[in-house]
C-alpha cells in the first residue's frame, strides 16, 4: 500500500517530459547545405589564385618591354638575364601546375557560376608599344589613310579610335595575338576594298617605338621607330 507521499509523485517517466526537454535532429538537409557552402568557397577561392600560364612563352619573352624588365631585375639580383628567366620559367611551370592540380577539381562548378578570372593585372609599363598604321595603294604611291592617334590620318577612327577597340589592337602588337591580328587585318581589307575603289593594294603595319625617357620628354627628343607585322592584300580579290 502506497505512503502519503508516494501518492501525489509522479511516475518516474514522466519526469522529464515536456517541450523544453525535447530536441531534433539536424536534419540531411543542413549537412547538404553546409558541404555546398565549403565547395563553393572553395571553388572561388582557388580560382583566385593568381595563374602566369598566358604569360609562360618565350616568344612572349622575346618582346624588348619583356626583356628589359628582365634586364632590370637581372641586375637588382646580380645575375645574368638569361639566368633569371630560366629560374623564373622553372618556378613558374611548377605553379602553374600545381595550381592546376588545385583547381581542377572545381572547374566544371566554376565554369558554372561564372567566376572564372582570365582578367591579368599589368605588370609593367609598356616601354615599347605599338600603333596601327594602314595605307592604300592608288595611282602608283602609298598613301596612309589611318594612322593611331594621328589627327591627319583619320579613316574610319569611329572603329580604330574607339575604347574597346584600341584595347584590342594594344593586344595585336604581342606575338601570341598574331592569328588574331592577321584575321583582324584581313577584316580592314574588306573595308579599304570598299571605301577605296581605285586601290588595288591596303597593308595594315604596326609602327613600334620606344617610350621616350623624361630627359628625352623635356628636350623633345622623339626616338625611332620601325614598321613591323606588315599584312598586304590584294584589293582586286575582295571586290
Amino acid at each position: 500500500m502506497a505512503s502519503a507521499g508516494e501518492q501525489g509523485a509522479p511516475e518516474a517517466e514522466d519526469v522529464n517530459e515536456g517541450p523544453a526537454a525535447s530536441t531534433t535532429g539536424v536534419g540531411i538537409g543542413a549537412h547538404l547545405l553546409g558541404i555546398f557552402v565549403i565547395v563553393h568557397l572553395a571553388a572561388v577561392l582557388l580560382q583566385a589564385i593568381p595563374n602566369p600560364a598566358i604569360g609562360l612563352r618565350r616568344a612572349a619573352w622575346r618582346d624588348p618591354t619583356v626583356q628589359q624588365e628582365f634586364k632590370v631585375w637581372a641586375d637588382v639580383f646580380s645575375i645574368s638575364v638569361d639566368e633569371l628567366q630560366d629560374r623564373l620559367w622553372g618556378i613558374g611551370k611548377g605553379f602553374t601546375s600545381g595550381r592546376a592540380v588545385l583547381v581542377r577539381p572545381f572547374r566544371p562548378y566554376a565554369k558554372y557560376i561564372g567566376v572564372r578570372q582570365p582578367w591579368r593585372m599589368f605588370v609593367a609599363p609598356h616601354r615599347f608599344p605599338t600603333a596601327l598604321v594602314i595605307d592604300v595603294h592608288e595611282q602608283d604611291r602609298w598613301r596612309i589613310v589611318y594612322a593611331d592617334r594621328s589627327p591627319e590620318y583619320t579613316w574610319r577612327v569611329g572603329y580604330f579610335g574607339h575604347d574597346r577597340m584600341r584595347a584590342a589592337i594594344f593586344r595585336y602588337g604581342w606575338p601570341g595575338y598574331s592569328g588574331v591580328y592577321r584575321g583582324f587585318s584581313r577584316w580592314i581589307a574588306t573595308l579599304a576594298a570598299r571605301d577605296f575603289p581605285d586601290a588595288r593594294y591596303v597593308r595594315v603595319r604596326m609602327f613600334r617605338r620606344r617610350s621616350p625617357s623624361p630627359s628625352e620628354v623635356r628636350e623633345g627628343t622623339i626616338p625611332a621607330g620601325e614598321y613591323q607585322q606588315p599584312q598586304l592584300f590584294d584589293l582586286e580579290k575582295l571586290r
